[in-house]
């Protein structure tokens, strides 16, 4: 049986309380594979005993000891245990109702065609909702098998650590009967997470490192507050702390800072707008200055419209 069959066998089973009838009645149920055995054997040993069984079917419950015989010699007997003998078993009411039938013309105990109508009748009825929840644990393992592969190719160490821990995490979530949807819900943002680890700097290393290599300088887009632009922003602070540089602080408001204060400031201003007249052509405009603790320097180009001046 599979594990959903055992689990409604075992509420029927339930709902016939512990009443004797019930008890009765749960006992026939569970013995219905005893009882073919025994109308087998009874069509394969014509004259057969129920001790005879009993010593084939279950030899602990055949108790064997020698004896001396009339005539003095030890001879091996045996009998059926304590158990066997107790008013009421179940073993011996089988045996008086089992008839000599060959397993062959016996009714199936496993019905393969009542079973495929079963599981057909069991999709035809299932919600979408049912039907991931059954494709869960797959979906689960799937995933998981992805970010593996993924990190593995671009080798991201905190993410190696998460997915182990992931992979225990799912273990516990999807063996449990009842699931918790609320937990599973966190751990699915849990994998959401590693993925975008994962593409982050799949992306970094596309867009930034790569081009490092070819050319002398690379825009980082969203400067200093974009995804790329704090990674870097942490990797220049993990090589400052390696190399025991203290943080310096900022003159306004004595505040600690990552980096040391800058040695200047540049501001670069560009336009286009039409010089001398309002009426002349647009034509581009520079200003540049530089701002250190003891000078400033501008420096502006600035161009005009001479056709008509």
């Amino acid at each position: 049986m599979t594990e959903d069959q055992l689990e409604e066998q075992s509420e029927v089973l339930a709902k016939l309380g512990t009443s004797a009838e019930g008890t009765h009645l749960r006992a026939r149920m569970q013995s219905a594979c005893l009882l073919s055995d025994m109308e087998s054997f009874k069509a394969a040993n014509p004259g057969c005993v129920l001790e005879d069984f009993v010593r084939w079917y279950s030899p602990r419950d055949y108790v064997l000891e020698e004896v001396v015989d009339e005539k003095g010699n030890k001879v091996t007997k045996g009998e059926l245990s304590t158990r066997m003998k107790i008013t009421g078993n179940m073993w011996v009411e089988a045996w008086e109702t089992a008839r000599v039938t060959p397993a062959r013309r016996q009714k199936r105990l496993f019905d393969d065609t009542k079973e495929a109508e079963k599981v057909l009748h069991y999709f035809a009825m299932q919600k979408p909702g049912d039907v991931a929840s059954h494709l869960f644990p797959c979906v689960i393992n799937a995933a998981l098998l992805k970010l593996k592969q993924e990190e593995a190719a671009e080798n991201v160490p905190a993410v190696r650590k998460s997915i182990q821990q992931a992979a225990s995490q799912a273990n516990k979530l999807l063996h449990s009967t009842n699931r918790d949807y609320s937990k599973l819900e966190e751990f699915m943002k849990q994998l959401a997470g590693m993925e975008t680890a994962i593409a982050q700097a799949r992306s970094l290393k596309a867009k930034f490192v790569s081009s490092l290599l070819e050319e002398p300088e690379v825009e980082v887009t969203g400067a200093g507050q974009g995804p790329a632009g704090r990674i870097i922003h942490r990797l220049f602070l993990n090589a400052q702390q390696a190399a025991l540089l203290p943080s310096s602080e900022d003159d306004m408001g004595g505040d600690k800072k990552d980096f040391p204060s800058p040695a200047g400031r540049e501001i670069l201003l560009r336009t286009c707008v039409p010089r001398p007249a309002p009426y002349s052509r647009a034509l581009p405009q520079r200003l540049f200055c530089v701002l250190m603790r003891e000078e400033f320097r501008l420096a502006g180009a600035f161009s005009s419209d001479t056709s008509f001046f």
